[in-house]
């Protein structure tokens, strides 16, 4: 009888088993291959947009410098006017005019300098010199008074305010007392609360990149002083308020009081000695933190202190400096303030603006601090916040000394 059933035998239990075993082992090596070839593909991608990241950092650095050697020598002879353009839809100023004027000093004439005391020293006398009386300066907010101005044009600043610093008093205002982000601002207290404890002007500090990473990684605005780069204290000071620098501040702060954080307690304390109103410093650059904050009040009164120290005074007046040459910048540092450089040939007749800091942060948009003198000699400190850019911020500046800094 011929035999109608299958000829294949069916497997057995542990045939079943050791079938089902391999075919586990082999579906977790394919998911393992897939998941390594996942990760190599994520890896690759992370590499190249990190490599791509940094490229362009660093053409947007190469644009963005303020100016290298060649532009600043060229600066010193004949200063670029800039040009401002407003967005359609942002409110017109008047505009200013744009006088063909001198480039001014890269720095303050050494007897401004450095204090001239020997000038008031008396030649050798028996008489016992009687003690020093204590010039230490007070400050206070400006006041409005009947004379203060009702702000009649429109602003691309949020906040705004400028004073009259021989009366002390508001000529304009919006937003004065509102509390803002500094950003950069800060580096105006920075420096004066270095300046004011630093013992040893020719002391240097070593530049190490354990300062320049963490910053570089922040987004942090640079001087150009790189690892292993001995920096005088003079040239920190330089290298914080012209290119704004944040390595110079994080070395200031380290040199002054240890640590930043040490140093921010300074600050703090030296805004409650020029009796700040709504003041407070969580580091020393600048760098967005909710609880670093002033007001444009407050920041006037910062500013007039910096300017009666002579060491501030000389940096936060200077257009252009270039650092003494080192190993690792063999042509030193080229600093330009921006502000000063681009406002000043379009400033108007009836102002002289002498000093400025900027700042800039996406949470406080772009900010600055100015210092001028006016045609009848007074002077006058203005202050803006949240500006939607550089140029908006100098067409505020020059429109409020322009309107209401009349002879």
């Amino acid at each position: 009888m011929p035999n109608d059933l299958p000829t294949d035998r069916l497997p057995t239990m542990a045939e079943t088993r050791a079938m089902h075993e391999q075919a586990v082992r082999a579906r977790k090596k394919q998911r393992l291959q897939k998941t390594l070839v996942t990760i190599a593909v994520t890896l690759l991608v992370i590499t190249l947009l990190a490599a791509l990241a940094l490229f362009v950092r660093a053409k947007l650095q190469a644009l963005d410098k303020p100016l290298d050697a060649k532009t600043n020598q060229t600066a010193q002879t004949q200063p670029q006017e800039p040009s401002i353009e407003p967005a359609s839809q942002a409110p017109e100023h008047p505009e200013p005019e744009t006088p063909e004027a001198e480039p001014e000093a890269d720095t303050l004439p050494e007897s401004e300098t450095e204090p001239a005391l020997d000038a008031h020293e008396e030649p050798e006398s028996e008489e016992t010199p009687a003690p020093e009386e204590s010039s230490e300066k007070t400050y206070a907010p400006a006041e409005v008074t009947e004379n203060t101005k009702t702000l009649d044009l429109e602003l691309y600043s949020e906040n705004a305010l400028l004073i009259d610093l021989e009366s002390n008093t508001v000529l304009v205002q919006k937003n004065a007392d509102a509390r803002i982000y500094p950003a950069s601002m800060t580096k105006v207290m920075t420096v004066l609360v270095a300046a004011e404890h630093i013992e040893n002007w020719d002391e240097t500090f070593t530049m190490t990149q354990s300062i320049i990473d963490p910053l570089f990684l922040a987004d942090a605005s640079m001087a150009g002083f790189v690892h292993g780069e001995e920096v005088s204290m003079t040239e920190l000071l330089y290298g914080a308020v012209l290119p704004s620098g944040a390595e110079a501040t994080q070395a200031l702060a380290i040199v002054t009081a240890g640590s930043e954080e040490a140093f921010a307690a300074l600050m703090n304390e030296k805004a409650q000695e020029l009796g700040l109103q709504d003041t407070h410093f969580v580091d020393a650059s600048g760098l967005h933190d909710e609880n670093h904050y002033t007001t444009l009040s407050d920041m006037a009164i910062i500013m007039q202190a910096a300017l009666d120290n002579p060491h501030c005074r000389e940096v936060l007046t200077s257009v252009n400096h270039t650092s003494p040459a080192t190993e690792q910048n063999p042509s030193g540092v080229a600093m330009t303030n921006r502000f000063l450089y681009r406002i000043r040939p379009q400033q108007t007749g009836n102002v002289d603006i002498q000093a400025a800091k900027t700042g800039y942060t996406a949470q406080a948009m772009n900010c600055c601090v100015s210092y001028g003198i006016m045609e009848n000699g007074r002077a006058a400190i203005c202050v803006t916040a949240h500006a939607w850019t550089g140029d908006y911020c100098i067409a505020d500046h020059l429109a409020l000394y322009g309107t209401y800094c009349g002879t």
